[in-house]
């Protein structure tokens, strides 16, 4: 893990809250001359991206949010014939 020692205390907890929120995800700060880029790695088997660059942690974790589909009604589904 790489950390910028430029990260503020809320920048860390932010960061800290995103890798408890995505554990299938390494997520690190990777800093770079002039700005810092959040990366995220997939670390299991699944779906979503394996590997997310960004320089905003708002949308690194955008992406990563699994879309949610609607539930179905099953009592009121009926089978194919």
């Amino acid at each position: 893990m790489t950390l910028d020692p430029a990260i503020t205390p809320v920048q860390r907890a932010d960061l800290d809250a995103a890798r408890r929120e995505f554990p299938r995800y390494q997520i690190d700060i990777e800093p770079t001359p002039g700005r810092r880029r959040y990366v995220a790695r997939r670390t299991q088997p699944g779906p979503g991206p394996h590997t997310l660059v960004t320089s905003d942690l708002a949308e690194l974790r955008a992406e990563l949010t699994p879309v949610r589909q609607p539930a179905t009604d099953l009592a009121r589904t009926t089978p194919n014939d």
